[in-house]
């Protein structure tokens, strides 16, 4: 293993050593009220670890979707799930511990708690903010690792907008439009975009390898392969998105509103490591209907001087349908789950400069969900049924306040949370057993020195509340489950230089201490001895800690190095466990950008390297991958001042790793593309 560390850490300094690119510029189509929403209005930045990526910086590294821009912030780690959906991880924490925002309102699927990442096109996004550890407590629960918000772009004075079309390996596509128009304090943004693909190629070095095949339904083997390489069986993929949002701003007040699809279907590529067939469920299956569609209204009004009032609502619904097979051929369609899920909710914020030095923010949040499930079976029809409906209602208040001695800067929180479970697949909750609730503290200190930048450091406890998904057995029996709670601490150092080998560093050091962890166990199943339940008890406990540096070097007037470093110790504390380790996370993570820009052929170019290290991809067999090394580049060239055209060439090592459990990467891919901007 030393070695080949030794051997590909090389490879990265000569990589770097060779390469050249652009530094992006700040995006100035900001939806100026989706970042007031969340960051603006408290002095939260100065005491957390954050990073902010741009919409420069986006298409710089040729990312078509929120995943893949995601993939580049310090601490973070996407990865795939069997239902082929890109989730992250953030200093230890799963998605569905992390605060997923657009514009100020949360987006996720009910029944999970997290939504495909990969379903948000990056064409719409002009800035991603990530905050970790202390984030707002304006902002609701469930930001165990901190809140990720989204920005979209909004309309700009007089008429634009762009188009884009690109091709790759194996029928991959990807066709985009938007349109910006801007008079007299009113805009309009809209932007569709498609990406298709019949298959994914998978990497020359990938090695086939025995699935676990547990079948109740037919008589598969215990064991089979189910991809042998080459091109990645069940993977052919096409989504269409839109995106619309319009409003009026002036002064003292802004109105917007947001409307979307985000609509794919897809194959799902087999689990090399496990499947199970059932006769009303299986692992061989298809996506037929992935869909999240909604409304988002957001304002601010300006009352006076030292007043500001800030409201949201939306209504999101998403609809998934699960086709499953009888084997990796799909000679027999068993059944079709789906779900009708939706959540609406809104929250009211009030802003006052209390005094010079002194500032306070007020928040009310409060959230409907609904999750109804319906089975269609096919073969064994007693096991189909209608729509079951559960329901779960949260409501959250809050103050922030943010006060300035001179260079001093405190900011002091609390925020009450209740979750209520309001129906239980079609019951009425039990009295007594119908929820929980939860205080949520937060103190943090910021000092700027005249020269030595500066220094910050905060602790904060945070609440996650039970997802439907964990709050019932396969047998369908509700399990009353406490909130998952963090203990977290932050002390970081941030500076700039006037060196061009060193621009700027941002040093954070940070520590959670998890209780109450909702953990799966498999308990035995009383109507069957041979099988295992799969069962979510409160039995967990954890800690995650590490360090995360970030430094930005302008090393000539055309050529940038931006270098993050984390390391993450992240241990499993609970009793009974499968393994001390976490699933899909890096020990050590390396990413290195270098952009270059020639102006003599009006040339951007960018090279990017991550290098991740000891990164557990399955508790119960212990399979880890000890490193992994994907080297991505891209080029544009300017034609015109409104075409252009770009090349992206990504995993040039055409390295084999997994992205998740039984989830093989893409191997060495390439787009051609261009863009005509009006």
């Amino acid at each position: 293993m030393i070695k080949t560390r030794n051997t590909k850490i090389a490879i990265i300094i000569s990589t770097l050593l060779s390469s050249q690119a652009v530094l992006a510029n700040d995006a100035n189509d900001v939806f100026s009220l989706g970042e007031i929403v969340v960051s603006e209005q408290t002095g939260v930045k100065d005491i957390a670890i954050n990073n902010t990526m741009t919409a420069e910086q986006i298409e710089l590294i040729g990312a078509k979707t929120a995943a893949d821009a995601l993939d580049y912030v310090p601490g973070v780690h996407v990865a795939q799930s069997s239902k082929g959906e890109k989730f992250l991880t953030i200093q230890g924490f799963e998605q569905d511990k992390v605060l997923i925002l657009l514009d100020g309102v949360p987006y996720y699927e009910t029944n999970y708690g997290q939504l495909d990442l990969n379903q948000i096109p990056a064409n719409i996004i002009a800035k991603i903010d990530v905050v970790k550890g202390a984030s707002s407590v304006l902002y609701g629960p469930n930001g165990m690792g901190g809140v990720v918000n989204i920005i979209t772009k909004k309309g700009q004075e007089g008429v634009s907008g762009d188009l884009n079309a690109s091709f790759g390996q194996m029928g991959q596509n990807h066709q985009a439009g938007s349109i910006s128009l801007g008079k007299d304090g009113f805009s309009l943004f809209a932007s569709v975009d498609h990406r298709g693909r019949d298959a994914m190629r998978m990497s020359n070095d990938f090695e086939p390898v025995l699935s676990d095949i547990k079948d109740r339904f037919g008589d598969l083997p215990k064991q089979m392969v189910v991809e042998d390489g080459g091109k990645r069986d069940n993977s052919a993929y096409e989504s269409t998105n839109i995106w619309v949002r319009g409003g009026y701003a002036n002064e003292s007040t802004e109105l917007f509103a947001s409307v979307f699809s985000l609509d794919s279907d897809r194959e799902l590529p087999y689990n090399t490591r496990y499947n199970k067939v059932f006769s009303d469920f299986s692992s061989f299956a298809d996506i037929s209907e992935y869909k999240d569609t909604g409304m988002d209204l957001s304002g601010l009004h300006r009352v006076n001087d030292w007043l500001t009032v800030r409201a949201l609502g939306y209504y999101h619904m998403h609809n998934d349908s699960y086709d499953s097979y009888d084997n990796p051929d799909k000679d027999l369609k068993l059944a079709t789950s789906s779900y009708s899920d939706y959540t609406a909710g809104g929250a009211l914020f009030t802003d006052m400069a209390l005094a010079d030095w002194n500032s306070l923010s007020l928040s009310v949040n409060y959230k409907n969900d609904v999750h109804k499930k319906k089975n269609v079976a096919y073969v064994d029809v007693d096991r189909s049924h209608g729509y079951e409906r559960s329901q779960l209602d949260t409501i959250s208040v809050a103050a922030e306040d943010t006060m300035t001695f001179g260079a001093l800067n405190v900011v002091a929180g609390i925020a009450w949370h209740k979750q209520t479970i309001v129906e239980d697949r079609g019951n009425d909750a039990t009295a007594g057993e119908d929820g929980s609730d939860t205080l949520d503290p937060m103190l943090g200190m910021s000092y700027t020195f005249d020269n030595a930048g500066l220094v910050y450091g905060s602790i904060a406890q945070k609440t996650r509340f039970a997802t439907f998904t964990e709050m019932f057995d396969d047998t369908g029996a509700r399990h009353d489950l406490k909130p998952e709670r963090n203990t977290s601490y932050t002390l970081g150092w941030k500076n700039d230089f006037s060196h061009s080998l060193l621009n700027s560093i941002d040093v954070g050091l940070f520590y959670h201490d998890i209780s109450d962890k909702i953990v799966e166990t498999y308990l035995p199943d009383p109507n069957d001895p041979g099988w295992d339940l799969e069962v979510y008890q409160n039995i967990g406990k954890s800690e995650f800690y590490g360090i995360e540096i970030t430094t930005l070097s302008q090393l000539t007037e055309n050529i940038s190095l931006s270098l993050d470093y984390t390391y993450t110790h992240a241990r499993n504390k609970s009793e009974n466990r499968d393994s001390d380790y976490f699933r899909d996370i890096p020990k050590d993570s390396v990413t290195a950008i270098v952009n270059w820009y020639q102006p003599w052929l009006d040339i951007d170019s960018n090279l990017r390297v991550r290098y991740r290290t000891d990164i557990l991809i399955d508790e119960r067999s212990q399979e880890w991958e000890s490193d992994t090394l994907t080297i991505d580049m891209g080029i544009k060239k300017a034609i015109t001042p409104q075409l252009s055209a770009y090349v992206n060439l990504n995993n040039l090592l055409d390295e084999s790793h997994y992205e998740g459990y039984g989830q093989p990467n893409e191997g060495r891919s390439y787009e051609v593309g261009v863009k005509y901007r009006f």
